[in-house]
């Protein structure tokens, strides 16, 4: 139950992180960005690590590129499951990206700033 809260507040975070920063995300209120954390937290706990497994030999193949893609089924179920929630289109200085490349750069935003505040969060053992 810790673990679940844990993630869940990270992915708040995280959102409102690369949100402010970047503001790719279209989230209308905060139910919105609720639903949308506790959505991934479900895909990172449970949905991921199967995905993982039973697309292991195609990561193999690809020297683990391939999780990119499994980061981004996060992304693309998120926007399927909460209504109010969308991914604009990437707008990095004079590059513009839309559609797939779009949720792969915030997919790769999410997962950058979700470890390292996973890092700062995380007691290590002595």
């Amino acid at each position: 139950m810790k673990k679940i809260l844990k993630f869940a507040l990270l992915f708040i975070f995280d959102l409102i992180t690369v949100d402010y920063f970047f503001h790719q995300l279209g989230f209308t209120d905060l139910p919105t960005l609720l639903k949308v954390a506790i959505v991934l937290t479900v895909f990172e706990l449970l949905l991921k690590p199967i995905l993982r497994l039973l697309l292991l030999p195609i990561n193999i193949l690809t020297l683990g590129t391939f999780r990119i893609i499994i980061d981004m089924l996060g992304l693309y179920l998120a926007m399927a499951l909460v209504t109010n929630f969308a991914i604009n289109n990437f707008y990095l200085g004079t590059y513009y990206a839309t559609g797939f490349i779009s949720v792969l750069l915030t997919s790769l935003l999410l997962g950058l700033t979700f470890n390292i505040y996973n890092a700062i969060v995380t007691k290590k053992k002595k």
